[in-house]
């Protein structure tokens, strides 16, 4: 293994990242990420292989590459899940058709749920084992550096907490169902999350008010008021398809007790922000909670020298302050331990280095 050019891909509902790794001497030495906000739901879906085409372009051709530069392509699937498919089974078959048509097959593997890749031909008879799994891959490629650990990616739909021994994931759940049973995975994260997924309540003028339950603003104009997130990092779609300008923003947010921009001061906007932040905090602070009570009493060995290591676009804003509120102070990032590019596209970078592990230990091991 001397030189080596993986691309790495998390498809996701909302988001697909990309990452491309170059690999020397069994070391990695380069590294490049890109994102595309691609909602499959308000997509064409005979448009997959042209986001995909998209990949190739800002990846491969700005950094003087082709095709058949590439000698693997390491693929982790969330967005059979979208509304866009039917079942999961006919999501995973469309994206993997489109991959198809796209890159070449037999260069192409997929992390499933048992920490294992598998090629392309198996892939439609195990469907499910790689649906939803990028969570396998950014655990396997952290455990490379730090053997015992709990990981945490906070992203823009959701949070993946996911304790590591061994260098594996121990996780109870594989399936999301499994995983929310669990507290190990959480339907919340910085930009897409509907207000009254978080709370039915805010507090105006000393009352308690019942909100709206329309789809007035999202989670994203919260974290832009309270400057958790730049314009430039609010990449999803605004709940009215205007700007993402503060102004917005808050007239967005005004709508949620049936108000507008004219009748409400911007105090009290601002006030009912932080009144939304601070649900969405005790939310992940329970979840967190429970999961650590439930992993104390399975493994015991968790309570010494436990470190956190955090991803994801929301890792310092959601993840980090609830972590620190419950006296955990050994916080480290991912990106740091592992000498990643970016937090955004951690999850693309992690499935390439996984597979790049991988193929390393199959050559020690002479497989």
């Amino acid at each position: 293994m001397v030189n080596l050019n993986i691309l790495g891909l998390d498809i996701g509902g909302a988001n697909t990242k990309a990452a491309l790794i170059q690999c020397n001497k069994l070391k990695i030495q380069k590294s490049y990420s890109y994102i595309e906000y691609f909602p499959f739901w308000e997509q064409n879906l005979d448009q997959i292989p042209n986001l995909l085409k998209r990949i190739i372009e800002k990846l491969l051709n700005k950094n003087q590459l082709s095709l058949k530069d590439l000698d693997y392509i390491s693929v982790t699937i969330t967005a059979e899940l979208s509304d866009a498919f039917q079942t999961k089974r006919e999501g995973i078959e469309i994206i993997v058709n489109s991959l198809n048509k796209v890159f070449n097959k037999d260069k192409m593997f997929f992390i499933n749920t048992n920490c294992e890749f598998i090629k392309f031909q198996k892939v439609k008879n195990d469907y499910l084992s790689i649906a939803a799994a990028n969570w396998v891959s950014t655990s396997l490629f952290l455990g490379k550096f730090i053997p015992k650990c709990i990981l945490i990616d906070a992203g823009s739909t959701t949070i993946d907490i996911i304790p590591i021994l061994g260098s594996k994931p121990i996780t109870i759940g594989k399936t999301d169902i499994e995983r929310l049973i669990n507290h190990e995975l959480i339907y919340t994260g910085g930009l897409r999350a509907t207000i009254p997924s978080i709370t039915h309540f805010v507090r105006y003028k000393g009352e308690k008010v019942r909100i709206s339950f329309e789809k007035f603003a999202l989670i994203s104009d919260i974290h832009r008021l309270l400057n958790n997130i730049s314009e430039k990092e609010y990449i999803n779609d605004t709940a009215d398809n205007r700007g993402k300008s503060i102004d917005h923003c808050y007239a967005r947010l005004a709508r949620i007790i049936c108000m507008d921009i004219e009748t409400i001061a911007k105090d009290d906007l601002f006030k009912i922000a932080n009144y939304i932040y601070e649900k969405q905090l005790e939310i992940i602070q329970s979840e967190i909670s429970q999961l650590m009570e439930s992993l104390y009493f399975r493994l015991p060995e968790f309570k010494d020298d436990l470190i956190f290591i955090i991803t994801g676009l929301a890792a310092d804003f959601l993840i980090k302050k609830v972590l620190t509120r419950l006296g955990f102070n050994n916080i480290e990032y991912y990106e740091t331990v592992t000498n990643i590019s970016d937090k955004i596209s951690s999850s693309a970078l992690a499935v390439a280095g996984a597979l790049y592990h991988k193929l390393q230990n199959d050559m020690v091991n002479g497989n």
